[in-house]
């Protein structure tokens, strides 16, 4: 029983040992375990993806030995006080990639301001700019954030206060929106922008073009078609927001990505004030820019058109006539005029024309060209208006203020030394339509009052002559005008000859004539012969 007792003693004793040795070499795995790996995602110029890359903290630029803080940047979690502690960055991958990216276009920025001239830091701010991970609320303009509205699946970046000293501009990347129904499907994520270098690339531009645009232009064509732009020359790759340029959205059935190099059809003005009708035209007609001149002299040219661009402004015209004119300063310093002539023609041709698009260096391409340059005063047309208009009864208008950037003619109606304000504006749908084609045979354009008060005279007129004003105005207004709408369609003919290629003569009239033909009609010489 003894020699049994101890047979089992030794046995427990035996197993006590191999627990603690195998105890001992698992606990050796787990600290093994317990040693973080610093990674970052990182873009495979031959696989034309980001891949995992090891990376050391010192490599990170870190400002301080505590927490997340980089030569421009504070990085805070969600709206913490302090920078997120560099132990939770150590071993993050998310944390790690914002941060590596950050730094890797602020580089790219550096270098581009250098080439292009510029003596302003653009990529220097005083403060620091913050930037929130998993922002869990909605950007708000009066208390910096709603906390009423769940800010999910996004990037963006909020403008400063309106409140000096408040909060300078900051870049939000929110938390990731999950399914949880859904969560083992291709709808588990939606997308993770704090992971998604191309969409980091995309937000931090829009802290250098806010310096131009205006920090209020973010959400506006001109600027989230820059940002895309310049997010896909950093990667030299014309898809963006995919597994590719994403790892966040390997998955993804219902992520919306688009490719810069497909085909696109023309401009419509329309996007101007709302980009998300069509987000793709002004980034692949960029696109487009930089495969016909390069993409160091496209990034550079680019940046330089946006410094002489103005909040407000549009793609077009104003971007497109600043963009031809820095690509033509800039070849003609390096290369001389006639490669920047060159060069200028063959985007008007090859990528700005085809698109519905052109700059000042095709304005002999379009009816700008040929209408007058000058104040031209013609008798009034419409008999009726003689039965008060005894004394001067003419309209003058003011031909040489017609442009691409104002299509709008205005005129006066000057009776009796009387004047009534009107004006023509041009359909801008597309400006296609101004460009001097063979098949154009007119203009359309709405004929208005030019004041949104025209009903009221100037009350420095004299007592008979506010009486004589306003029969003026009540003749246009019952005999020309929509009662509903106020205005009526007019048409500016170009009239040509035998030879079509040839105008000889402009014409303006009411595009639907009815019994009013010779109330509005005008002839009006052009100011050069234009040949095709």
């Amino acid at each position: 029983m003894k020699n049994q007792q101890g047979n089992k003693g030794n046995c427990i004793r035996k197993i006590l040992s191999m627990v603690f040795v195998f105890t001992l070499i698992s606990g050796f795995g787990l600290t093994a375990e317990v040693k973080k790996t610093n990674q970052v995602l990182d873009w495979d110029e031959t696989e034309k993806r980001f891949l995992h890359k090891d990376i050391r903290l010192e490599e990170m630029g870190l400002k301080s030995e505590t927490n997340y803080v980089l030569e421009n940047f504070l990085i805070f979690s969600g709206l913490e006080e302090s920078p997120i502690s560099l132990q939770k960055v150590e071993g993050n991958l998310r944390y790690l990639t914002l941060g590596y990216h950050l730094r890797k276009i602020e580089s790219k920025w550096k270098e581009i301001a250098i080439a292009s001239g510029s003596k302003e830091k653009i990529t220097e701010f005083h403060p620091k700019v913050v930037v929130r991970l998993d922002q869990p609320y909605a950007y708000s303009p009066t208390n910096y954030f709603d906390s009423k509205v769940p800010l999910k699946n996004t990037a963006l970046t909020i403008p400063p206060s309106e409140v000096k000293g408040s909060w300078d501009s900051e870049l939000w990347f929110a938390p990731k929106w999950d399914f949880p129904i859904f969560s083992r499907f291709a709808f588990e994520r939606i997308i993770d922008t704090a992971s998604c270098p191309d969409a980091i690339y995309h937000e931090y531009t829009h802290l250098i073009t806010g310096k131009y645009l205006g920090n209020n232009a973010i959400g506006r064509s001109l600027a989230e078609g820059i940002s895309d732009y310049y997010a896909a020359s950093l990667l030299n790759h014309p898809e963006l927001y995919t597994h590719k340029t994403c790892e966040a959205v390997k998955r993804q059935l219902i992520v919306s990505s688009f490719r810069l190099d497909k085909k696109i059809g023309s401009y419509d003005a329309s996007i101007e004030s709302d980009f998300k009708k069509d987000f793709v035209f002004i980034p692949s007609l960029l696109w487009q820019y930089r495969q016909t001149v390069g993409a160091e002299l496209a990034d550079v040219t680019i940046f330089q058109a946006i410094t002489k661009t103005n909040a407000g402004d549009r793609f077009f015209p104003e971007f497109t006539n600043a963009l031809s004119t820095s690509l033509y300063a800039e070849l003609k310093k390096r290369n001389g005029e006639g490669r920047a002539l060159e060069m200028v023609k063959k985007i008007e041709d090859e990528v700005w024309i085809p698109h519905g698009v052109y700059s000042k260096f095709s304005q002999n391409q379009t009816v700008f060209s040929i209408l007058p340059k000058t104040l031209v005063s013609v008798p009034n047309s419409d008999e009726k208006s003689g039965e008060f208009c005894d004394l001067q009864n003419e309209l003058e208008f003011f031909w040489k203020e017609v442009s691409a950037e104002e299509p709008i003619l205005r005129f006066y109606w000057n009776c009796n030394q009387v004047k009534l304000p009107l004006l023509i504006q041009m359909d801008e749908s597309s400006p296609k339509n101004y460009l001097l084609l063979p098949q154009l045979r007119f203009l359309s354009g709405k004929l208005k009052f030019a004041s949104l008060n025209a009903e009221k005279p100037n009350p420095k007129l004299s007592k008979e002559e506010q009486i004589l004003y306003l029969k003026m105005y009540n003749h246009i207004k019952e005999n020309y005008f929509y009662r509903r709408t106020m205005e009526k369609e007019v048409r500016l003919y170009l009239d040509r000859g035998s030879d079509v290629n040839q105008i000889q003569n402009i014409r303006l009239e009411f595009a639907y004539l009815g019994n009013s033909k010779k109330r509005f009609r005008y002839g009006f010489p052009i100011s050069n012969e234009t040949h095709f």
